[in-house]
């Protein structure tokens, strides 16, 4: 167990919180036969941030990110022992970190002790791996104007000039990219710049129709792919494993294609409708505590900072699953493009892209959530033709899309708590005007519920049933 030593006990109080960033990295193995040497290591990494408050002078530490919708525990009321979510008043105890609003959801409690010979407080991390504090800073929520916006100048609609280089023609490039490996490198490149803050400009600018792909894809209809087996064969395993890249090359475009496109919206009495500004255009930019739009007619938003920072982190953990997928078709006598390929998600990208809560519901909590469900069945098929460096990549893979469907309900639930509407009813509308048929079982309810999609979500229009929802 590591312990985090964090300065700056002596600024708590009863108005008070700290929330420190605290980066983890693990090492992972692969076994390859390709090399001399018997194991090839990566590092990873993910990050966590942790609230600390005084409770009747006791000290405590929870996730600052609320488990069933991503809301900011940080600027939580704490009500007799219970700390209370913002954003849909979830009531988590202190003492178990549970909640009688949803059973098996749980808050994530830390260990933490004063330390007041050196004004510090001592976080203990109870996983696996080396722990770093990488920042930490004081809120005070009792004085936060929830309904207070940031506003910014949109500088230039001519990308040549001093747009080139913002978050927004960025995302345009990557989509513009037809190459898979230059697409990848670039995604990396613009989530590590995002990350460290050296891209400051949100931008502007209109996303392509549908990316680029190279003229050498042999693009069938989704029906007419390779039939994929049980991964018994090394046929069946390069079959499926090409079928997840070329998943995985999508989910790239569709991650960049949100903030692109939905960048900057307008309110409308469904949804939010993407809007590209003109170079005049006052922006009034949203909080993520915000529960209400300033009701004015013609305002041009943009969603919190904390939205792009989820979806760019999302487009490199997609750049960094294809290539954890191609290297592995190469290690398999194959490679990317050896298949057909087939552009069913972006389908459903045309279909969602006039209103962000309907691309968050389709391919965020009905795709994305979907490979929930598949993803450890497939795991299973390589566990047992003992395939142990794929299961290692598919097991990466499958942890990270938890976290990505999780941050399309998260915003899905914070858009329609602007809206004042309810979100299981958002959810259904939406699913049975923009999704095919009904949503179909086995459903991997424990992921689903790790990532904020209960069942009130999708039974209801499963072909399960409506009373297995109650």
């Amino acid at each position: 167990m590591a312990t985090i030593k964090i300065p700056g006990l002596s600024l708590l109080n009863a108005n008070t919180r700290i929330v420190a960033t605290i980066k983890r990295s693990t090492s992972l193995s692969f076994h390859n036969s390709s090399y001399s040497a018997s194991s090839l290591s990566a590092r990873f990494y993910n990050s966590t941030n942790v609230a600390i408050f005084l409770q009747n002078n006791n000290l405590c530490a929870i996730d600052s990110v609320c488990p069933h919708s991503g809301g900011p525990l940080a600027l939580a009321d704490i009500e007799d022992n219970f700390v209370v979510c913002p954003w849909h008043a979830y009531r988590f105890d202190l003492n178990t970190g549970k909640t009688s609003s949803c059973a098996g959801m749980t808050m994530k409690i830390f260990k933490v002790e004063k330390n007041i010979e050196d004004d510090s407080i001592l976080l203990s991390m109870d996983s696996d791996g080396e722990f770093e504090l990488v920042s930490h800073h004081i809120i005070e929520p009792k004085q936060l104007n929830l309904k207070k916006k940031k506003l910014h100048q949109v500088q230039s609609t001519d990308p040549k000039i001093e747009d080139q280089n913002s978050l927004v023609q960025m995302c345009i490039k990557v989509l513009n990219t037809a190459d898979p490996t230059e697409k990848v490198s670039l995604a990396l490149e613009i989530a590590k710049k995002w990350k460290n803050r050296e891209i400051n400009n949100i931008g502007h600018g209109i996303p392509p129709i549908a990316p680029l792909r190279q003229d050498s894809l042999n693009f069938v209809t989704q029906s007419k792919t390779k039939k994929r087996g049980n991964a018994g064969s090394l046929e069946s395993r390069i079959a499926i494993l090409h079928a997840i890249g070329n998943i995985e090359i999508w989910a790239i475009d569709l991650a960049f294609d949100i903030i692109a496109r939905f960048a900057h919206f307008s309110m409308t009495e469904s949804g939010f409708a993407p809007i590209n500004p003109s170079p005049t255009t006052q922006i009034s930019q949203l909080d993520i505590s915000q529960t209400e739009f300033s009701n004015q007619d013609e305002t041009v938003y943009s969603m919190p900072v904390e939205f792009f920072d989820d979806f760019v982190r999302i487009a490199g953990e997609e750049a960094k699953h294809f290539d954890l997928v191609a290297r592995r078709l190469e290690e398999l006598g194959s490679h990317f493009g050896a298949l057909p390929v087939h552009g069913g998600l972006w389908d459903s990208a045309l279909e969602t892209k006039d209103d962000l809560l309907d691309r968050l519901a389709i391919v965020h909590m009905v795709h994305e959530a979907r490979g929930l469900d598949v993803n450890p069945q497939t795991i299973s098929k390589f566990e047992r033709a003992g395939d142990t460096e794929s299961v290692a990549r598919l097991t990466i893979i499958h942890q990270d899309e938890i976290t990505h469907v999780a941050a399309g309900q998260r915003w899905f639930s914070f858009a329609c708590n602007l809206l004042k509407k309810d979100r299981y009813e958002q959810f259904h509308e939406i699913v049975r005007s923009k999704f095919r048929g009904m949503l179909k079982p086995p459903f991997n309810h424990e992921d689903r519920i790790r990532a904020g999609v209960d069942k009130g979500y999708y039974l209801p229009v499963s072909s399960v049933g409506v009373e297995d929802a109650k």
